[in-house]
C-alpha cells in the first residue's frame, strides 16, 4: 500500500471513532505510520491497535468484529463470506475490482469504496463506506442480513449431505474406483 493510501487509512480509522484492528505486515509499515500508531501498536486515542500478523478467520469469525476493510483478494474475499462478515472493499489490483464487485453487487454483502483521481480512498471515503455497512440505515442492515445468509449457506453446504460433502464423496469415490 503506498504510503499517500496508508495515511488516509490512519485517518479514516480515527475519523470513524470505531474500534479497529489492522493488520500491516512490518515490511509495509512507514516510519511515519509507526509515529503515528505509537511504539506498542495501540493507537495514541485507544481506539485501535496495529498488528504484524493474526489469524484473519478467527478474527472474521469472533462476534465483536463488525467489518471487514479488505483489498478483496480471492481468499479473503471466501472468508468475509464463510464468516459471514460485511465488507468494505478497498482493491488495488485488477482481480480483486472484480471481487469487490461480486461482494457488492451480486452477493449484496459489502460495498466498494470509491477511489480520487490518484488511486486512493480518501479518509472520508473509508468513514462514508464503514457507516453504511455498520450503520443502523436500511442498507446497512440488509448487508448485514446477506452477510449471514451466506455465513448459513456456506455452512449448510460442507456438513454432513450438504452440497459441498456430497461432491467431495462423489469426487473422492470416482478417484479411488478408477485406480
Amino acid at each position: 500500500m503506498k504510503k499517500e493510501q496508508m495515511e488516509e487509512m490512519v485517518k479514516g480509522l480515527k475519523e470513524s471513532k470505531r474500534p479497529y484492528l489492522w493488520v500491516v505486515r512490518k515490511d509495509n509499515r512507514e516510519k511515519e505510520l509507526l509515529e503515528i500508531e505509537g511504539e506498542e501498536g495501540d493507537d495514541q486515542d485507544g481506539n485501535g491497535m496495529m498488528v504484524e500478523w493474526c489469524s484473519q478467520v478467527r478474527v472474521l469469525a469472533h462476534k465483536a468484529v463488525g467489518c471487514f476493510v479488505t483489498h478483496c483478494g480471492w481468499n479473503s474475499t471466501l472468508e468475509s463470506l464463510v464468516c459471514g462478515m460485511p465488507v468494505v472493499g478497498m482493491p488495488q489490483w485488477p482481480d480483486q475490482g472484480m471481487n469487490a464487485k461480486l461482494v457488492e453487487s451480486l452477493w449484496g454483502c459489502g460495498v466498494r469504496s470509491e477511489f480520487d483521481g490518484d488511486c486512493v480512498v480518501k479518509g472520508e471515503e473509508l468513514v462514508r463506506c464503514l457507516e453504511l455497512v455498520m450503520g443502523d440505515g436500511e442498507k446497512g442492515v440488509k448487508i448485514r442480513t446477506k452477510a449471514k445468509m451466506w455465513k448459513d449457506k456456506a455452512s449448510e453446504a460442507v456438513s454432513k449431505c450438504g452440497s459441498s460433502d456430497l461432491n467431495l464423496k462423489k469426487i473422492s469415490s470416482k478417484v479411488f474406483l478408477n485406480d
